[in-house]
């Protein structure tokens, strides 16, 4: 990371090391749309893809989408954090439109920080809870390819 760097352009080009780095997202339709300290966004459209037999989105697919929001919260601090916990609790199906995931830190205490995601579909709706515990790394994030 370049030390000149502003907060701005560090949470815009994080946001830019995920869109274009995680195949699997980039594969679903799955994307960042805002990082903060200790939090971010995503959003998926949903598609024919997405759905599974009983015609309605995939839970694999939703989780997708809150582990991406969980790991750019987690990894919004600069230093390299990957999940070691996570689990979901869906309460009502995604069928169709557009679902987003809200993740926001609730404690960091050392290496480890936890982090709370809702899932909620257009009418703002919420069709999932996600909870997830990082463990950051001494690694630093290097954002100088995607300025």
């Amino acid at each position: 990371m370049t030390a000149h760097m502003t907060e701005t352009e560090r949470f815009e080009r994080l946001k830019r090391f995920f869109n274009n780095r995680d195949r699997l997202c980039r594969c679903l339709g799955i994307e960042v749309t805002d990082i903060g300290h200790g939090t971010a966004s995503t959003r998926m459209v949903i598609e024919e893809k997405h759905l599974n037999g009983a015609d309605v989105v995939q839970g694999g697919a939703i989780f997708t989408l809150a582990d991406l929001a969980f790991g750019a919260a987690a990894n919004s601090h600069g230093t390299l954090a990957l999940g070691i916990n996570m689990s979901i609790s869906y309460t009502r199906p995604g069928i169709s439109g557009v679902l987003t995931a809200h993740a926001h830190e609730t404690s960091a205490a050392g290496p480890l920080s936890t982090y709370v995601v809702d899932i909620r579909d257009e009418a703002g709706e919420t069709i999932a809870t996600f909870q997830g515990t990082a463990y950051r790394k001494r690694d630093k994030i290097d954002l100088s390819p995607w300025g």
